[in-house]
């Protein structure tokens, strides 16, 4: 019976099975699956040596079609965007890179022959008609609040920013099933297959921990188009009248300019309790914005950035547990004693990679709240950690065996 690689490559609906290392990454923060793998190059071969062996050919291009499966689950769907050949007095061997079909929303710009905004849209739909050019689907697992009023379309912006804008004023995430689609959710909605233990099934562990990209204040200013709605009413036009002499002209009370500015002026400010030193942030709403919107960006962006300044890497063997694979975008229960957690924490990034040295998946963690819009409470702290066992008394009578 043929082996079974644990990582399978097809290309252009073929197998091909001659990697000598496999990689395939899913990050939050990076939206797009990536995969890369170093491949014997028989093609390649064939032509350079004579006495090279004979194999399945395969000529390797960007733009080919490419299925990534682990453990027999299909994990992407993309294209190949590189490829790398070298040859040296040994070998001959090319390497190829890319990304799921989302890739292409990352790079392109959205809706280049219009519309240039869409009229009071909810986020999922605004998402669809910029993906349907693409080929990709969106679906919502969540509520994405009220429609927006209008949702604008910035000049030469890529596909991948017109939506993540108005997902981030929703305090949403959006994330690539990997496969040829979008999905608009929040995070830690599933728990991860086991928990991560060190000593236990962790078998190396790394932490970054920085204060460079946080602020003390985040602060979202934008605008929004509701001021009509906060009028009292419409001045009515008198044909017969004449302009008032100065001396009876009387002043305002202040309340059509407060109107005014409660209508097209939205501020939303988040404080990162932590930081203690004055550092203030500024960010200008991309969408059109009301109080609601520019204060979910602003706790969003907060969060985001305390969750990136505070990652851990774990790494395990394999790829699965049980027949559940390691996925983004769930919680995991962490016991690591060197870097002092003992808490929930969110998978952020998901690598796994097979090479000569056998089969491992590197977990990214942050934080758990870092994403989502529920209160912190005691997310951020870690729990009672078990006590080892105490070693039993030494017994002074005892004699050498």
């Amino acid at each position: 019976m043929a082996t079974i690689l644990p990582i399978q490559l097809r290309v252009a609906g073929t197998v091909y099975e001659k990697w000598t290392s496999a990689e395939v990454t899913r990050d939050l923060k990076d939206f797009s699956g990536s995969f890369n793998f170093t491949l014997r190059d028989t093609k390649r071969s064939l032509q350079t040596f004579a006495y090279a062996s004979a194999g399945t050919a395969f000529d390797m291009r960007p733009g080919l079609a490419v299925d990534v499966l682990v453990e027999g689950t299909v994990v992407l769907k993309g294209y190949i965007d590189k490829v790398s050949p070298s040859i040296s007095e040994t070998q001959a061997e090319v390497s190829i890179s890319g990304r799921d079909k989302t890739g292409d929303l990352v790079d392109s710009a959205a809706l280049t022959d219009g519309p240039s905004e869409f009229r009071n849209v909810k986020l999922e739909d605004a998402a669809g008609q910029i993906s349907k050019p693409f080929g990709l689907s969106v679906r919502s697992e969540i509520d994405t609040g009220e429609p927006f009023t209008r949702y604008g379309l910035d000049l030469a912006e890529t596909a991948f920013s017109a939506i993540e804008k108005g997902a981030r004023s929703r305090h949403a995430l959006v994330l690539s099933d990997g496969v040829g689609g979008l999905v608009i959710t929040r995070t830690g909605s599933n728990r991860a297959p086991a928990d991560l233990t060190l000593p236990g099934n962790v078998i190396a562990s790394s932490g970054t921990y920085s204060n460079e990209n946080r602020y003390s204040k985040t602060y979202v200013r934008g605008q929004g188009e509701k001021a009509g709605k906060s009028r009292s009413g419409s001045a009515a036009l008198d044909s017969t009248a004449a302009p008032l002499d100065p001396a009876d002209r009387q002043s305002g009370d202040g309340s059509a300019t407060e109107a005014e500015r409660k209508g097209t002026a939205a501020t939303g400010i988040a404080v990162d309790d932590e930081i203690t030193r004055y550092r203030p942030a500024v960010h200008l709403a991309r969408s059109k914005a009301d109080a609601t919107s520019a204060q979910d960006e602003a706790d969003f962006r907060m969060r985001t950035a305390r969750g990136e300044s505070e990652e851990v890497t774990e790494t395990v063997k394999g790829f699965s547990v049980d027949g559940k694979l390691w996925r983004v975008n769930e919680i995991a229960y962490v016991s690591d004693a060197f870097q002092n957690i003992e808490r929930d924490m969110l998978i952020t990034r998901v690598v796994n990679r097979s090479d000569g040295s056998g089969n491992f998946t590197e977990l990214t963690l942050s934080s758990p709240e870092a994403f989502d819009d529920k209160p912190v409470g005691k997310r951020r702290t870690n729990r009672t950690r078990k006590k080892k066992a105490a070693a039993g008394s030494l017994d002074s009578s005892a004699e050498a065996l």
